[in-house]
Order: C-alpha cells, then sequence, then structure tokens
C-alpha cells in the first residue's frame, strides 16, 4: 500500500517527478501555498525539493512563476477578507491578521513586479563632449579678434 500523498523517489535524496505530479504542485502553489507547505504535505525534504529544482530548468522556471502567482492569490485573499462587511474578530485575530498583512505587503514586491512600487532609476552619464577629426584640415583660430572669415579675393 502506498501513500497517496507522497511522491515517488530513488533515494532518499532524488527526487523523481511525473508531468502529472509537476503540474499539482503548480496548481498548489497557485492557491497560494509555500514551497514549506508543499514539502510538508508530499512527504520530502525541502531540500530535495530545491535540488530537483536545480536539475530541472524547465520545470523551476514554472515553479517560480507558480510562487509568483500563489503571491497575487494571497493577497486577493487578503483583499477578500478586508472587504468583508461584518468582521467580528477577537482581539488576537485582528493582530494575526494585521501581522499577516504587513508580511505580504512586505514580500510580494520581492517576489512579483506587479506589487512593485514606482522605482526611481539613477542613470550616471559621462556629460563631456568630445570632437576631432581624421585628417588636418584647415583650422579657424576663434583666439584672435577676427573671429568671421575673410572672404577669397578674386
Amino acid at each position: 500500500m502506498s501513500k497517496s500523498k507522497s511522491i515517488s523517489s530513488k533515494k532518499s535524496n532524488e527526487l523523481i517527478l511525473t508531468d502529472t505530479e509537476q503540474n499539482t504542485i503548480l496548481e498548489i502553489l497557485h492557491d497560494g501555498v509555500t514551497a514549506y507547505e508543499l514539502a510538508k504535505e508530499k512527504q520530502i525534504k525541502l531540500k530535495t525539493l530545491y535540488n530537483y529544482l536545480d536539475q530541472n530548468p524547465k520545470f523551476k522556471e514554472e515553479f517560480n512563476k507558480a510562487q509568483e502567482i500563489g503571491i497575487k492569490t494571497l493577497v486577493e485573499k487578503m483583499l477578500e477578507i478586508f472587504n468583508t462587511e461584518n468582521m467580528d474578530l477577537a482581539p488576537n485575530e485582528l493582530m494575526f491578521l494585521r501581522e499577516r498583512q504587513s508580511y505580504l505587503k512586505w514580500i510580494a514586491p520581492r517576489i512579483s513586479s506587479l506589487f512593485q512600487e514606482k522605482q526611481k532609476i539613477d542613470v550616471k552619464s559621462d556629460s563631456s563632449i568630445r570632437i576631432s577629426w581624421e585628417e588636418p584640415s584647415e583650422l579657424i583660430d576663434v583666439s584672435t579678434a577676427e573671429t568671421v572669415p575673410t572672404p577669397p579675393k578674386d
């Protein structure tokens, strides 16, 4: 009898995921579940999961996108809580809700560009201009009083 939630593995530190298992993981992440919670639910070590991601760059990219969507999901869940008209919360529940909100406000812009505030971009540039010619040509000496060249005589 095998456990329904466990993921197949060759060794204790090597992970094998079928396409179905990968899709299930991505769906779970979309729902706002963390990688830690996922590993705990699937009965694997978090390090094993991260090693698998490092060995499978395509899935790692999808995994990271799913985590970003998961953060958006958590923000939407918080908005739903705040939009509830009749919130009869005990003081400790309210305090926990505020702490969770503060944490989401802190972490969301670090994970998703959607939540980043406008950034000030400093562009450093050299403002000096250098003009040069390839071949020597007639130069006008502007250091003298006469700055307008005299027309040639016919």
